[in-house]
């Protein structure tokens, strides 16, 4: 596995339900506020980069579902 080689299922599982629903509701908060605030990327060993990828990857996806959902909200208004 490389980082980045890997879907959203599959980073949510390593990074684990609870990092995963505190990531999801930042990504959210961050998205209704306009800003993109994405966690830092980690330096350390191989896995360490990865986990901090798939962090990311959470956040990121998090972050455009909430703003498409946004963007579908002022298009019916």
């Amino acid at each position: 596995m490389t980082p980045q080689s890997f879907d959203i299922d599959t980073a949510k599982e390593i990074v684990g339900d609870a990092r995963m629903r505190v990531i999801e509701a930042k990504a959210r908060q961050d998205a209704d506020n306009g800003v993109m605030d994405e966690p830092a990327q980690a330096e350390g060993s191989y896995w360490d980069v990865v986990r901090s990828d798939m962090e990311y990857v959470v956040y990121v996806t998090a972050h455009h579902k909430r703003l498409e959902r946004i963007q579908r909200m002022k298009e019916r208004t």
